[in-house]
């Protein structure tokens, strides 16, 4: 008998909550700017999901991995064999102080989220790439499962990359 429910709780994607203060003679002005995350929930209709892979992943100087999503060859959050059908929700950070992360443009089988597969997404040290489609399709990546990240040769020896993928089972 299983415990619990199936379920989603959060949000996820840009959320900007930032206030703005300009001294003047009299008073100071604040400018607020906020901006909501998405929400996401457990299932498979419009800004939904079922399934959530995270890892920080290892490239050394210059070198470069494919993130099969599709095939099975990695685990969800849960451990279990990867098998995502459409992406919903992408999050790639370069957390190298000094190194520069290209993503895309390993051309074969690369995720349909660039205009061409050999475009490359430029993720400067400490920087960070948000991509979502809250449709109830997604992007189908059953033929296009691959995620490209290579570290450009420069700065240090290494570096960690932290990718979080959300979408369809």
């Amino acid at each position: 008998m299983s415990e619990g429910t199936t379920r989603i709780s959060g949000n996820a994607g840009p959320m900007i909550d930032l206030a703005m203060f300009l001294a003047t003679d009299l008073s100071e002005l604040k400018g607020p700017l906020k901006i909501a995350a998405p929400k996401w929930t457990y299932g498979t209709g419009a800004g939904a999901v079922n399934v959530i892979y995270a890892d920080t992943i290892t490239l050394a100087a210059a070198g470069n991995d494919t993130l099969d999503l599709y095939a099975g060859s990695l685990l969800d959050i849960f451990k279990q064999e990867l098998t995502m059908t459409a992406i919903k929700f992408l999050y790639i950070k370069n957390n190298s102080a000094d190194a520069t992360l290209l993503v895309g443009g390993g051309v074969s089988n690369d995720l349909d989220i660039f205009s061409d597969t050999s475009d490359q997404e430029i993720i400067k040290p400490g920087g960070w790439k948000c991509w979502g489609d809250p449709s109830a399709a997604g992007v189908v990546i059953t033929t296009n499962k691959n995620l490209y990240i290579e570290h450009n040769g420069t700065g240090s020896s290494s570096m960690n990359v932290d990718v979080i993928a959300m979408g369809l089972d």
